[in-house]
């Protein structure tokens, strides 16, 4: 055994990966065609079919070949649920070498198919697959010939494993099949559960072979998994590593090395190889490295995010036999869950040891068919949360696990992912052996797959269930009644967090969202969905009022959210110009079924009477209501920063990405364009941030410092009249420490006649080498009220960089951008004698711009 820094020289690999993405066919038949009764009656059957593209889904290739409209478009998806009553045959026929026949272990894998599927090589069925989630790996030895071979998959989408009492029915006559979420079976099937519907989406259950296909053949020793995780002692930083190996030859030992390379950001290369003689099976190789100068990992705004690649190869007789490649970051994640000296406890993500204010959102699957959903778009979403400040996503258990695109990007970019497994909203039937089964064989792979990734912080059990088990599905009943239902804790308080301690220690495991406390949804313990206060209150007026959050006490808030329309833009994408109406079935389709009328609301409460708006009106002031809401209850759990009395180290919304166009929570939607509420968003969740908050009687000042720099920093506070005649502005400088929060003005709100609530607004801003970094307002009345003069605002171009000014207050300042990422910022507000700056993103320099602001 030995380590040494060195270069590597790449060895003869004896390992064959044989693709079989790409060009497909497909046909359908009833559901009642399956086994070999049915591969028979396919096989003689040659009309019919229509191309397939794998990975893919039936949809797309219904669509391809013209026999389907897009299902996210008008009323479409309605009519495009059709195929869940047939199933789909799928072909593909390939040729296989001598030397693919000769290794000793030959796999079919599919990555995903979703949901039932039936497999069969040359004629033969091999197996069956009953999980959307994870992979599926069939020994084909045996059954794989030289030469051409036929592989044929039967998928449907899984209704038919239900009893029919559970299985979607139809609500009326006029519909072709199912409602949202009427679906009372989707509880049974490991498939995704939004698919059938959700407040947010219709339903448009997805059938097909949804991620990668492939052979591997491998012979001699092959590696069965990699473990790496973080250790940090003082100023140094190791990497325990443990490799399970195995020996495929069923009675005789085999020699080989095991060679661990380690490449730096900086290209520097840790070599370290161990001879060992394998026995039969599976057995473990482990070592602890010390990583020389380590570059820690850390989550966007608190450092940078280098990446180290790691390789493990086995190799045989010189010849490599499997290898593995991963890029991990060294960091270390813990929950501090420390008693409140106040009340409750405390929930707090700690990275390398340092407090984390997790700024984000929930998200979902990035399309209603996720395999449409490519590297390009995750990306992009994942860069958009970059800019946006964000430092934290959750995945939501209704989805899926997402694409290894997914969490390498935010791995790149400094996202911390809260993971749920994939359960949401149901009791799930864990009374059943086979389900606890299948249940713990899924988190295996997905744990043993995900683990190495830097950006996971945590896994967590489920969304809701535990708070479900209280307060939705036992009415009360106390925890001895014979009655009790409890359906799926045995998954969430067993199973679950059992694999997690076995493959995965060291990072948290969290038994549901939300959870802690007496009470699964506590305020002063564990995650909070803070739901009923707000956005779901029966109290209109408490669903438009920013205000109602300086009520919360919860240590961290994991869901919440604001309804906003997209832009005219994409609502033209999925509305024809005769649906382009907010009374339109179209327009209702695509409207979150929680909207409930809280828009137009919002809309006279702070901005204008809704009735008498233009579309394009209403969509604007409906954009504005979302982003004042998002931006200042960002704002409000925020200025909650350490506070030794009502300490919050979380605020996720609810949610950050679309499945589909729709007046819906998200701050940027299907089509990636941005609404107002990203800007108001992102400046929400600056590093470095002045906030106003009222206290009882008096408007309060605090500065939070997510950075890990002790920061020196002017910042200015008080009144101003919106006019710009007059202010009442203090100046001070101040040292803030590094990840703190300080309080540093604290004024009573002087009576009507002293001032004018229409004619003063109270301000704070922070300036760094006489440049504005951020600002943050407070109004006495709604913005519909003040007393605005007319505006006169200066803008001064200068290659990219934009300034403007005015001497009068101006709200929601504004390009019409159409949703684009033109600008640095948009959408913001103006104070009086105050420079505002912005860059220009385009490739152009712009020579002339022109901006609006909300009341013109």
């Amino acid at each position: 055994m030995k380590t040494k820094i060195k270069k590597t020289i790449e060895k003869k690999s004896s390992v064959i990966n044989i693709s079989l993405d790409g060009k497909w066919k497909v046909r359908d038949e009833t559901l009642s065609c399956k086994n070999i009764t049915g591969l028979k009656k396919i096989t003689k059957t040659r009309s019919g079919w229509m191309p397939a593209l794998i990975p893919g889904e039936i949809h797309l290739d219904l669509m391809r070949a013209g026999k389907l409209n897009e299902p996210l478009v008008s009323l479409n998806a309605r009519e495009s649920r059709w195929p869940e009553k047939r199933s789909w045959w799928f072909v593909k026929s390939f040729d296989a070498t001598a030397s693919f026949i000769k290794h000793e272990r030959q796999q079919l894998i599919f990555d995903g198919l979703d949901l039932y599927a039936q497999i069969f090589l040359n004629g033969t069925l091999i197996g069956e697959s009953k999980n959307a989630f994870v992979p599926c790996i069939f020994d084909v030895k045996h059954k794989i010939k030289k030469g051409p071979n036929t592989l044929v998959v039967r998928l449907t989408s899984g209704a038919e494993l239900v009893p029919k009492v559970l299985r979607p029915k139809a609500a009326n006559k006029k519909d072709v099949y199912g409602e949202r979420m009427k679906f009372k079976g989707i509880n049974l099937l490991r498939k995704p559960q939004f698919t059938y519907g959700w407040d947010w989406v219709d339903a448009l259950p997805n059938i097909g072979i949804w991620r990668g296909v492939r052979l591997e053949a491998h012979s001699g020793i092959v590696l069965h998994d990699v473990h790496l995780d973080t250790q940090i002692e003082k100023n140094d930083v190791f990497l325990n590593s443990k490799v399970i190996i195995e020996n495929l030859h069923p009675w005789s030992e085999l020699k080989g090395r095991m060679e661990l390379t380690i490449t730096s950001p900086s290209k520097e290369k840790i070599i370290h190889k161990i001879n060992f003689d394998a026995q039969v099976g599976r057995s473990a190789l482990a070592c602890k490295l010390k990583i020389p100068n380590p570059k820690l990992w850390w989550p966007n705004g608190m450092g940078d995010q280098p990446l180290y690649q790691v390789t493990v190869r086995i190799v045989c007789d010189e010849k490599v036999c499997d290898k593995r490649e991963m890029n991990i970051g060294l960091r270390t994640v813990e929950i501090d869950s420390s008693s409140s000296p106040i009340a409750g406890k405390r929930f707090c993500i700690q990275v390398n040891g340092q407090d984390v204010f997790c700024k984000g959102g929930n998200w979902i699957p990035a399309d209603a068919i996720i395999a449409r959903v490519d590297k390009k778009k995750y990306d992009t979403l994942i860069a958009e949360a970059q800019n946006a400040n964000i430092n934290m996503l959750r995945i939501w258990g209704g989805g899926v696990y997402e694409s290894p695109d997914f969490y390498n990007a935010c791995d790149r970019m400094g996202i911390l992912i809260w993971q749920d497994f994939m359960f949401a909203c149901s009791e799930y039937p864990d009374s059943d052996p086979d389900f606890r089964s299948a249940i713990r064989e899924e988190a295996e792979k997905v744990v043993m797959s995900l683990r190495h990734h830097a950006c996971i912080a945590l896994w967590c059990g489920n969304n809701e269930n535990i708070w479900g088990l209280d307060e939705w599905w036992n009415n009360g009943k106390s925890f001895s009644d014979k009655n009790l239902k409890l359906g799926g804790s045995i998954l969430y308080n067993q199973i679950l967090p059992d694999v997690c301690q076995s493959l995965d220690p060291k990072r948290p495991y969290w038994p549901g969202s939300p959870c802690g406390g007496k009470e699964p949804n506590s305020e002063t313990a564990g995650d909070c969905h803070w739901w009923t206060p707000f956005t779901m209150n029966k109290d209109i007026n408490r669903r438009i009022n920013h205000e109602v959050f300086d009520e919360c006490k919860s240590r961290f808030v994991s869901e919440y959210g604001v309804i906003g329309p997209c832009h005219l833009d994409s609502i033209k994408q999925y509305l024809s110009s005769e649906e382009l109406y907010v009374d339109s079935p179209a327009w209702k389709e695509h409207t979150n079924e929680y909207e409930k009328d809280t828009i137009p609301a919002g809309i006279r409460k702070h901005y204008a009477d809704p009735e008498k708006l233009s579309i394009s009106d209403y969509i604007l002031y409906g954009q504005m209501f979302q982003a004042l809401m998002y931006g200042k209850t960002i704002e409000s759990l925020r200025f909650r920063k350490k506070d030794p009395h009502n300490d919050c180290q979380g605020a996720l919304i609810w949610m950050f990405n679309d499945c589909w166009g729709e007046t819906g929570w998200t701050p940027i939607d299907y089509y990636l364009r941005r609404k107002s509420s990203y800007y108001w968003i992102k400046n929400a969740c600056e590093p470095v941030k002045t906030i106003i908050r009222k206290r009882e009687n008096h408007l309060v000042t605090r500065i939070v410092n997510d950075t890990l720099k002790k920061l020196k920093l002017n910042v200015h506070y008080g009144w101003m009249r919106v006019d710009g005649s007059n202010s009442k502005m203090k100046s001070k400088t101040i040292c803030i420490d590094a990840n703190s929060m300080v309080e540093i003005g604290k004024e009573m709100i002087a009576g009507k006649k002293v001032m004018n609530p229409r004619e003063w607004i109270y301000a704070a801003y922070l300036t760094q080498e006489n440049t504005v970094v951020c600002t943050s307002t407070w109004l006495l009345v709604p913005y519909r009220e003040l007393t605005l003069p007319e505006s006169d605002i200066r803008i001064t171009v200068k290659g990219k960089k934009i300034q403007l000014i005015s001497k009068t207050y101006c709200h929601g300042v504004h390009f019409r951008d159409n949703g684009k990422a033109v600008l640095s910022d948009n959408y913001f507000d103006l104070l009086p004698g105050v420079p505002k700056s912005i860059t220009c993103l385009s490739s152009r320099d712009p020579k002339k711009i022109k901006f609006h602001k909300l009341f013109d």
